[in-house]
């Protein structure tokens, strides 16, 4: 089958024009309809028609979305390819003037990525520098062409995106260091443009060539090979009133020329510009392909290219680049090669005699005269039918373009990073800012889309955070401690962000969007090679701990055993008896029957009793103590109901200090565990007792198996009752789990009534790629049960 038969198959690109002047078009559903010059129109198919009138169009307004009827004579056709570039520019003058001189779009369509340049960054027109790292489509079956620039020097970090839009991760960078833009938001530099010609001169050395391999001479009457490699450019051998070449035909590429024959004088190259070669005139470098781009890392659904009629894959020889292809393209695929474009489907990839590069066997769509059965040089690698076998390099064969890309899955770990969360991100505020409380805090944080959001199992993190830094200072210290050389890179980086990005921006406008959270899990991914922590449930220790250690945080507790070793820890895990003990009277009022038949107890007392079974004391009073709750399960439940205690007293629990005797309240020097359980003496209360109070109690007959133990006891007279030395820890957080799910309590005042609810997940907008939308209420009534809860104390 011909090529011109062949070209009938392919749809035909439809035809692009742009308004020439203001026109006003008068429609009967919409009245009057006002294009502005520069608006941008794609003829119908079929829209042509032919009246007295004239000539006239039916076109559709990209701009305005509006179906119009319009005279020829008023539009102007915009060449095919520089129409995707003028698309994404909003700015109708703009666009006009950039169709008007199109230098710039014609430069900025060959150059090449890695180019530097500049960007406007806002409105104002401040410039930043940047690296061109993408350029293409960013949504499947758009034709708008956007740049996607690395942002350099003071611009980085004031970016949106870290290579990726909508979850297809399009290039590669840090984080907040890539923004996607229009053509006329570029600026080129001389350097770029020095490139650029460079690009023009040199950069598509090979791209003629054809893809096509010779057919085998015993599968075909004619020996003949497809398709000869064509000459490239027309260039004479002058460059700059200089013969730098005797030979005035047109140059095959240098890759075609044997070493010692290329004519090119190594001491006039030193005097043309840096990165600069010869131009060839005829032939316009070729826009790279979304396939083989020149980036270590490729997109997972690469666009369409520029212009397809000038897509040349350059590849030579690189074999990363070559398996990374074979990847992409497999047995099975469904390919097109050269222009006008064979159609057709991948069914064998090798090698063969005489090729470095792997080749893939097509079944082509149609007959081709030169096309064999399978078999190649003699050796069959498949069967077709035959005319129908053709034999090409792997990287020349490109995806069917009658058919889009394979939809990949959104990824949604890079997804908070992308342009899709643009409207969600939140400020950065390098200045220290203190904590709220009382009224202020509640009109800050309460309401929809406040707090931290919540992303991808991210719960046990935003709620453990919440609770910490919203309302209270007690753990500021680590925000502020100076680095170390021997803490690392990635702990300035942790304190960073988690002070200017996370904890300040909260504290001062009320809300922290999912893609800081998302960059601090990275890190606690990347210092505890744990790649859950982006994307997995946790729990809350397991991120303070990890947390802590990031930050090189100096242990929070101090808990000496009885064999008076000394043990650190950032949380405590409490550990009471198998037999709850029984709950004392309410300060309201005494237990009532229910109470007693239910296993409930408080935060008091199985700190106490955890304590007293192990053995513990505080070697020093904690500034935060944070504690964990013990665990149950749905099949099992130690407690039916942990009631918070507001105030946790822990003067008892501290070693080497002073302590008031249990009955006439002197300095205690003895201390006995079985009284705990002794309901005659102050019920539910830790024992301790004076050298007389001691000798009294322990002469009753039930109590003579009982081994008092001496405490340690600060030097100096205490003569007399011992008042006012009690050390109280008053609570600021409560984190709770059910179902799966973190949610917190915060006190944000001194009134028992002064709490606040926070669920980073309490409403979503969109589906499977929506957003989840944090919420904080207030909660006026007393925090009382609580079915299975995490405690935070100061």
């Amino acid at each position: 089958m011909s090529g011109a038969a062949d070209r009938t198959r392919r749809p035909r690109p439809q035809k692009m024009y742009m308004v020439e002047s203001e026109h006003k078009v008068q429609d009967q559903l919409e009245g009057t309809i006002r294009l502005p010059r520069g608006s941008l129109c794609v003829m119908q198919e079929g829209g042509a028609r032919r009246s007295r009138k004239g000539h006239q169009l039916w076109v559709k307004v990209l701009d305005s979305g509006s179906l119009v009827k319009l005279d020829r004579q008023v539009l102007l056709e915009v060449p095919a390819d520089l129409a995707g570039l003028m698309e994404p520019v909003s700015d109708l003058e703009t666009r006009f003037q950039l169709f008007v001189k199109p230098q710039q779009l014609q430069r900025l369509a060959v150059l090449p990525l890695g180019a530097e340049l500049c960007v406007k960054l806002d409105q104002l027109g401040e410039l930043a520098e940047a690296v061109l790292c993408y350029r293409g489509t960013l949504a499947s079956g758009s034709t708008a062409v956007y740049f996607g620039v690395q942002l350099k020097g003071w611009a980085v970090g004031q970016g949106n995106s870290n290579g990726s839009y909508k979850g297809h991760q399009l290039f590669h960078c840090p984080e907040a260091c890539a923004v996607f833009v229009a053509a006329n938001r570029l600026v080129l530099k001389s350097s770029s443009h020095a490139s650029n010609m460079a690009r023009e001169a040199g950069g598509n050395h090979g791209n003629s060539q054809s893809p096509i391999l010779p057919r085998t001479t015993d599968s075909s009457p004619s020996p003949a090979p497809v398709l000869k490699d064509s000459s490239v450019g027309s260039w004479d051998g002058w460059f700059k009133e200089q013969k730098l070449n005797l030979v005035s035909s047109p140059q095959l590429p240098v890759s075609r020329v044997p070493p010692d024959q290329k004519p090119l004088n190594p001491r006039v190259l030193l005097n043309l510009p840096r990165n600069s070669s010869p131009p060839l005139a005829s032939m316009p470098p070729a826009p790279p392909s979304p396939i083989t781009t020149s980036q270590s890392r490729r997109p997972p659904r690469p666009p369409p290219p520029l212009s397809p009629s000038k897509t040349r894959l350059e590849v030579g020889g690189d074999h990363a680049e070559e398996a990374a292809l074979e990847v992409q393209l497999e047995v099975g695929s469904m390919v097109e090669v050269n222009e006008p474009p064979l159609y057709g489907v991948i069914r064998w990839i090798g090698q063969v005699s005489g090729i470095p590069e792997h080749v893939a066997g097509l079944e082509l769509d149609q007959e081709m005269a030169a096309a064999t059965d399978g078999s190649y040089l003699g050796e069959r690698h498949f069967r077709c039918p035959a005319n129908k076998g053709l034999f090409v390099k792997l990287r020349n064969c490109r995806r069917d373009s009658r058919f889009p890309a394979p939809e990949t899955p959104a990824n949604q770990v890079e997804r908070c990073n992308s342009m899709a969360f643009a409207e969600w991100v939140s400020e950065r505020v390098e200045e220290h800012t203190p904590p709220l409380f009382g009224d202020e805090a509640r009109e800050r944080y309460s309401g929809r889309k406040k707090g931290i959001q919540g992303h991808l199992n991210s719960c046990y993190l935003d709620a453990s955070l919440f609770s910490v830094f919203s309302c209270c200072s007690s753990v500021d210290w680590v925000l502020l401690c100076p680095s170390r050389l021997q803490d690392g890179p990635n702990h300035s980086r942790a304190q960073d962000l988690l002070r200017c990005d996370i904890v300040n921006p909260l504290r001062r406008y009320g809300y922290v969007c999912a893609s800081k959270t998302m960059a601090l899990r990275r890190l606690l991914e990347a210092e505890s090679n744990d790649t859950g922590f982006t994307y997995q449930e946790k729990d809350p220790e397991e991120f303070l701990n990890n947390l802590f250690q990031l930050l090189r945080v100096e242990p929070l507790l101090k808990i000496r055993s009885g064999s008076l070793q000394t043990q650190e820890c950032h949380l405590y895990q409490l550990f009471p008896p198998s037999a709850p003990p029984p709950v004392p009277p309410s300060p309201l009022g005494s237990a009532s029957p229910r109470c007693a038949l239910l296993r409930v107890s408080t935060v008091q007392t199985l700190l106490e009793t955890s304590f007293l079974h192990a053995g513990l004391k505080f070697a020093e009073a904690p500034s935060c103590l944070p504690l964990l709750m013990p665990r149950f399960g749905k099949d099992y439940r130690m407690y039916d109901a942990i009631i918070p205690s507001l105030s946790l007293d822990i003067t008892d629990l501290l070693d080497h200090t002073l302590r008031q005797c249990s009955i006439c309240q002197s300095v205690a020097e003895w201390e006995c565990n079985l009284c705990y359980k002794d309901t005659d003496i102050t019920p539910g209360c830790l024992k301790q007792y004076c050298h007389t109070c001691n000798t009294q109690v322990h002469n009753h007959r039930k109590r003579t198996s009982h081994r008092p133990e001496q405490l340690s006891v600060p030097e100096g007279p205490w003569p007399g009752p011992v008042h006012g030395t009690r050390q109280r820890l008053a609570l600021f957080a409560v984190t709770c789990i059910q179902t799966s799910h973190y949610v917190s309590f915060v006190k944000h005042g001194p009134l028992p009534t002064d709490w606040l609810f926070f669920d980073s997940m309490a409403d979503r907008e969109g589906g499977e790629n929506g957003f989840n939308v944090p919420q904080v209420m207030a909660c006026p009534e007393k925090v009382a049960t609580v079915v299975s809860l995490q405690g935070l104390l100061e």
